[in-house]
């Protein structure tokens, strides 16, 4: 069976969502079950990741720069992330018989504050109910998800499908100290607070910043934090954070931003803090305390949304979003070995029953769900408006092939004409210097050739009298000389 995946994503940077991506082509490769083609971008795809797809079983990697209308269509196309566009949903329709979509979550949908305006934000709510209504098989990360679409009342109960993600990724290269700290930055001592993501305000870095000001104002606690994420131009946190900075300028030199890092400078981050503070309101799933644990550090987070679902209750320590009880339990849990080592196991636990090879068997089962499944008046519909989009957008570039043509056509005539009008453009037309009546009294006159011609002979004579008697004046008032 052939599944195309939707790859795009993988763009060079490393985030949640490339990891998942690669970990999960990597995964259904590993089966031998599926034969695999991987939609990529070729300008932004870097070699490596390009030479780590090429070499896996059964997989052909496919550039968008490539993809014609002869571009074969495979059994089941997947989109693992929500669609952002509707030529996202159109590219899966062209080259999938059957659709599935992963929605890792409602974020963005729900938030108008994460787009440059209100058109943009509709646009992506379009493009996202278009993608699940098309969808055979709709795939969240968590219950907590899945109720939230239902809320929604986007998708029907029956399609929807939870596969959380795994947690074995494949190990990096050794750990790498950031290029961007400072020689004498984050030495053996004081510890720090590590808080990773980028800077979108539901990851909720002000509270961060909070939980570092109580934790040293009032429990003598004397570390620092470590913000390490990349910053948003949309929904950002970063002017919440910076008016706390002023208003407590002493919190400041112990606070030290990063920017986005590196896979390799993220784990000699967290192999050396004292603890990932992780105080997000929303997440899809929620995978740092789950890596923290893996890496043997203690991870500060709040039992919300999906967390409160897939991380066992005892682990979380922050009481949302109270910062006095917060910073009261985190200082007990720093100060308690056991109690830390406590937490690590737990996660830990919970975090090795979720590998990449139960995600990718669960997925083959609901590839064969979607193309087992009865056609839908929806689904149908949805190819229907792409097919109509697309003879639409084809006769509107005719159309303006034609009007630009007929543009340019009737320019050249224009200037044809005012070529041929020459001196006289200056007389008629609306701002010609001849009256109206007299214009149209000459146009009837000249449509008698027998009284036209004398009289223009007559004008002609007279205006030419006219220049020969101004040049002789000319020429007595410059000494008998005629201008040049």
């Amino acid at each position: 069976m052939w599944v195309t995946i939707d790859a795009r994503a993988l763009d060079g940077s490393v985030t949640g969502t490339q990891v998942h991506i690669l970990e999960l082509i990597r995964a259904l490769a590993a089966t031998g079950v599926l034969r695999l083609r991987v939609i990529v971008r070729a300008d932004v795809i870097d070699d490596a990741t390009r030479e780590l797809l090429g070499g896996l079983a059964q997989t052909e990697v496919l550039a968008t720069e490539d993809i014609d209308s002869q571009t074969p269509r495979s059994a089941v196309f997947h989109r693992p992330q929500q669609a952002f566009s509707p030529g996202d949903v159109d590219l899966a329709l062209a080259l999938g018989e059957r659709v599935v979509i992963s929605q890792l979550d409602l974020i963005a949908y729900s938030n108008p504050g994460y787009f440059p305006d209100l058109d943009a934000w509709q646009d992506y709510r379009r493009a996202s109910r278009h993608g699940m209504t098309a969808a055979e098989r709709v795939i969240v990360f968590s219950e907590h998800t899945r109720a939230d679409i239902l809320a929604e009342a986007l998708v029907e109960p029956e399609r929807i499908r939870i596969v959380p993600p795994g947690l074995d990724h494949h190990s990096i290269a050794e750990p790498l100290r950031p290029a961007a700290l400072a020689p004498d930055d984050l030495t053996e001592e004081p510890p720090f607070l590590l808080c990773l993501g980028t800077d979108f305000r539901h990851k909720n870095r002000l509270f961060a910043l909070q939980l570092l000001d109580r934790l040293r104002e009032h429990h003598g606690w004397g570390g620092k934090l470590v913000l390490a994420g990349s910053h948003t131009p949309h929904g950002s946190s970063l002017e919440l954070e910076d008016a706390l900075l002023t208003e407590r300028p002493g919190l400041r030199p112990n606070v030290i931003r990063l920017g986005a890092v590196s896979e390799r400078e993220k784990a000699w981050l967290i192999a050396h803090a004292e603890a990932l503070v992780y105080p997000s309101v929303y997440e899809g799933f929620g995978l740092v305390p789950f890596e923290a644990a893996l890496g043997g550090v203690v991870c500060l987070f709040a039992p919300q949304a999906s967390l409160a679902e897939v991380a066992p209750q005892e682990t979380s320590t922050i009481v949302p979003w109270d910062v006095v009880q917060s910073a009261e339990r985190i200082s007990e849990l720093l100060g308690d070995p056991d109690a830390r080592q406590r937490q690590i196991d737990t996660l830990a636990r919970a975090a090795r029953a979720l590998t990449w090879t139960a995600a990718a068997e669960s997925l083959i089962e609901i590839y064969a769900e979607s193309i087992l499944a009865p056609v839908r008046a929806a689904a149908t519909l949805s190819r229907d408006a792409i097919d109509r989009e697309r003879r639409i957008d084809a006769v509107h570039e005719v159309t303006v092939r034609r009007v630009e043509g007929e543009r340019d056509r009737v320019q050249r005539s224009f200037e044809e004409l005012i070529e041929d009008v020459g001196p006289g453009r200056s007389l008629v037309g609306p701002t010609g210097t001849m009256p109206d009546d007299l214009q149209r009294g000459l146009l009837a006159l000249s449509a008698r050739p027998a009284l036209a011609r004398p009289l223009f002979r007559l004008l002609g004579g007279v205006f030419a009298l006219g220049r020969a008697l101004d040049r002789a004046t000319l020429r007595r008032l410059r000494g008998g000389h005629a201008p040049d």
